[in-house]
């Protein structure tokens, strides 16, 4: 892990750096799948006088920004920021760090869940689908009983396509009592055909 400190207007003690350090070598657990030495930490600490008097006395107090980013190079989105303020800098350090760890927790369990998913998904692809018996092996000719209603016309015939949705209708001509078999062609008319058998 590379560990960078910058300091505006604060001076970075020894102390101050073995604090952070200490800190963060507990995140290891977390930056095994980044690899330790992809990771790369940048610490900013800078000092400014309050705005307002402290409670104590009338002089304004000095309040430390400890801003931290946190870059995981081969990880994608592997990149995390916190900050905090208070006018005790190991105060702000200590903060800024349990946010740092919680955001790595979240990150570990975005991309756990990441490869659940995809795991799933391939074992999905790989696995082939269970038919049922009755559907594994398909005749190539399933044999149906011809059902033919009253003798009607064509033009009976046609209705009862027309309400039925049906691709085709056979019956018994009316007149003729030849078996017929009306249906639709693909430019939207019909096609009829007579098989010259006599069903009557």
């Amino acid at each position: 892990m590379n560990i960078e400190f910058r300091g505006v207007d604060v001076q970075i003690t020894d102390a101050m750096k073995s604090f952070i350090e200490g800190k963060l070598k507990r995140f290891n657990r977390y930056l095994k799948e980044a690899g330790e030495d992809q990771v790369e930490v940048i610490v900013s600490i800078s000092a400014v006088r309050a705005r307002h008097k402290d409670y104590a006395g009338d002089s304004k107090p000095i309040v430390y920004r400890v801003d931290m980013h946190m870059y995981l190079k081969n990880l994608p989105h592997g990149s995390i920021h916190a900050w905090e303020e208070d006018t005790d800098v190991f105060t702000a350090l200590d903060q800024v760090l349990d946010e740092i760890e919680r955001q790595l927790i979240k990150l570990k369990q975005r991309r756990l869940e990441q490869r659940r998913v995809s795991a799933k998904i391939k074992e999905q692809m790989h696995t082939p689908e269970t038919l049922p018996p009755e559907e594994r092996e398909r005749p190539q000719i399933v044999e149906e009983e011809l059902a033919v209603e009253k003798p009607m016309s064509v033009e009976d015939a046609m209705f009862e396509l027309e309400q039925t949705g049906a691709f085709f209708i056979p019956f018994v001509d009316i007149d003729t009592g030849d078996l017929k078999i009306l249906y639709r062609k693909k430019g939207g008319n019909y096609g009829l055909i007579t098989t010259k058998c006599k069903l009557m």
